[in-house]
């Protein structure tokens, strides 16, 4: 812990345990992992055994026995200290297994399975007997969850869009029952079922469940409540106005939506360009230990971290609240420029705030934004001021990488409620919602900064961002008088029976998608467009590292509340997916497309670290490009060119640039999505 007031022996600790249910395994009994211990952290020992792609790993509560399952239908039970095999089970599924959790409360002796066949199992770890199967999904069954207070019973996430719950100590006749089963269905906005990928449940709130879908949007269920959710009247779409204002607060405790602002689908009327169209998938997502955090893996995205205590409005909504009329006029310097003075007066920084803000101004001026951005990160995270959030807001807009320009719009919102008369923090909100298309707000915004501070209309930056403002609203009126003749004035046929039918779906799902949250902070620097099962986790003893797999054979670690990258290790020979820290040590498993599960752990200072990638910000660039660049895309736009006699698909480029090989079996049978 930070203070010597706050530590606590390892009985005290032990007792404390035992007093307090909430306190789980999950909090280490060890000493508090370190820096030291992250930047030493190698590879400890490769566990060989399996036939085909490792999918998914999990411990035990305890942490003594690590269970793995793969391509090859098999689960295997490993003694992660011994480094060897307590006992495999050859499964009865007949499709790849995508995961495997110990059934609570029965002595690590029962495993559930879920897998590519569409059916889950369960099977007693001892004699490898199969004790259950069901085959009611109707879709390959992707993740499975299990609460520690509900013994024998555990819930599958499938890609019919469905959550079905199963209790061992019940009777069960497939495909009789599957309605009794189902305990949440998932559509999208437009009314359609959409594929579940993932879900989670709050272990220390376990009436709380999680869900990813193929799409943006983490749904936090109350599962006490979800019945109220369909009992709802949504005849039609009216109902939206009308239940937010008589049931607001009993819905909103049953069902929340998070959502990363940027590709949050409320467009208020704005043009949505091309850039901003893109299909989603949320491939991963796992509550904090102590179940206040939500942290979420985006397929084509990064990794996202949701408060579920101090639940974030998004920026633009936020943006409404710091905007004030403006008040008397403002003079300063040059708006390209990052601030090198305090704006507010008599605020003394502290030594190590004032320290690292000057190395970041000046690697800043250097063009080096991401060293930049990773000082200002520390920064903040010892001092927030508006100079610092303005300054990097300024950074993220010049690095342009995806999602900087809302991360910066974020950092000005913020800069801006620290300090209403902060002028670079005004003109780069302005900055920011023209980069994310929200010309009409942009205009108004700008408007609103030259008559506050009127003699910034000369300048070069303001001359520049009117100018294509301009451009961009006049593109954006002949693109709508050419969709307006294109329309026919008969619009009673708009809705046709399938729509009329979804409408109410439809209504529902605006309504919670209109009050999503916000993200706390974001994780970025690998790549996750690959596969739909690649992992995230929280590391160490206070939960104060993020770590995740990437589509290059790395995998990631962050500082959690700076989001600084840590270190970057070789986990795989192409893609990393599975990352699970152990319980209670400072271990971690991984796994991916190669056969093994590897373990991870501190090195001695006398051994040669051979994983370590050096170079995160090459690393995180390259892999910018891999993800704006789906690799599949690239594979097949190759595949058309050769089918038209253009061009010949050159296979060695893509195993170098991607890792993957488009002739082998691992691509179709890994590719997963």
């Amino acid at each position: 812990m930070s203070s010597a007031t706050k530590r606590q022996n390892i009985l005290q600790l032990i007792r404390n345990r035992e007093l307090n249910d909430h306190i789980r395994t999950k909090y280490a009994l060890k000493s508090n992992l370190n820096y030291k211990c992250i930047s030493k952290l190698g590879l400890l020992a490769q566990l060989e055994g399996h036939q085909g792609c490792v999918n998914c790993l999990q411990w035990n509560e305890s942490g003594s026995v690590l269970a793995s399952a793969s391509d090859d239908y098999q689960v295997i039970l490993w003694d992660p200290f011994l480094q060897k095999v307590k006992t495999t089970i050859k499964t009865l599924h007949r499709g790849n297994i995508f995961s495997v959790k110990f059934i609570p409360s029965c002595n690590d002796d029962i495993v559930a399975t879920g897998a590519g066949d569409w059916s889950s199992h369960t099977y007693n770890v001892t004699t490898g007997k199969q004790l259950r199967s069901c085959v009611c999904s109707q879709g390959r069954i992707k993740r499975l969850a299990v609460a520690n207070d509900a013994p024998n019973v555990y819930w599958c996430a499938s890609e019919d869009g469905c959550i079905s719950q199963h209790d061992m100590r019940m009777s069960h006749e497939c495909p009789t029952d599957k309605s009794k089963n189902t305990l949440v269905t998932v559509f999208s906005n437009s009314g359609k079922r959409i594929e579940v990928k993932c879900l989670d449940i709050n272990q220390l709130r376990t009436e709380q469940l999680a869900v990813g879908a193929n799409d943006q949007y983490v749904r936090l269920y109350d599962r006490r409540m979800i019945q109220s959710l369909s009992s709802v009247d949504v005849k039609c779409p009216s109902f939206v106005s009308e239940y937010e204002a008589n049931n607001a607060n009993k819905v909103n405790n049953a069902l929340q939506y998070f959502v990363p602002g940027h590709i949050h689908s409320n467009d208020d009327n704005e043009t949505i360009t091309p850039k901003r169209l893109k299909n989603y998938v949320i491939t991963y997502l796992t509550f904090s230990p102590d179940g206040q955090e939500l942290l979420a893996n985006y397929g084509g995205e990064y990794v996202y971290l949701y408060n579920l205590v101090n639940r974030s409005d998004n920026a633009f909504f936020n943006i409404s609240k710091v905007m004030k009329v403006p008040r008397e006029n403002g003079e300063g310097t040059s708006t390209d420029l990052i601030d090198d003075q305090v704006p507010v007066p008599h605020m003394t920084l502290p030594d190590k705030v004032v320290q690292l803000k000057l190395k970041a101004n000046y690697l800043f001026e250097k063009e080096d934004y991401t060293a930049a951005i990773i000082l200002y990160n520390e920064a903040i995270n010892i001092h927030k001021c508006s100079v610092l959030f303005s300054n990097r807001a300024a950074a993220y807009i010049k690095r342009k990488w995806h999602g900087d320009f809302y991360a910066a719009l974020k950092d000005c919102v913020t800069a801006l409620k620290l300090e209403p008369n902060h002028m670079k923090a005004h003109f780069r909100l302005a900055v920011c919602l023209f980069e994310l298309d929200k010309f009409r707000d942009s205009k108004m915004y700008l408007d609103q900064f030259t008559m506050k501070y009127p003699s910034y209309k000369t300048s070069a930056a303001y001359k520049s961002l009117y100018s294509d403002l301009l451009n961009a609203q006049s593109k954006n009126k002949d693109k709508s008088d050419g969709k307006k003749s294109r329309e026919t004035s008969d619009t009673s046929n708009f809705l046709d029976a399938l729509q009329i039918q979804r409408a109410p779906k439809i209504a529902f799902e605006k309504y919670f998608c209109n009050q999503a949250k916000d993200y706390h902070h974001r994780y970025y620097g690998h790549c996750n467009t690959s596969t739909d099962i690649k992992e995230a986790n929280f590391f160490g003893s206070q939960n104060q590292f993020i770590v995740a797999g990437s589509d290059d054979g790395l995998f990631f670690i962050w500082e959690k509340n700076t989001e600084n990258n840590l270190l970057i290790l070789k986990g795989d020979t192409s893609i990393v997916n599975c990352i699970q820290p152990h319980p209670s040590e400072f271990l971690l498993a991984t796994s991916g497309i190669d056969n093994e599960v590897k373990l991870w752990s501190p090195l001695p200072d006398d051994v040669d670290n051979t994983c370590i990638v050096k170079s995160y910000s090459t690393t995180a660039t390259l892999n910018q490009r891999r993800m704006l660049a789906d690799p599949f895309e690239v594979i097949l736009r190759n595949m058309r060119r050769t089918a038209e006699g253009l061009d010949h698909v050159d296979i060695d480029a893509i195993r170098d640039e991607y890792g993957i090989d488009p002739l082998s079996e691992e691509f179709n049978d890994c590719r997963m999505s």
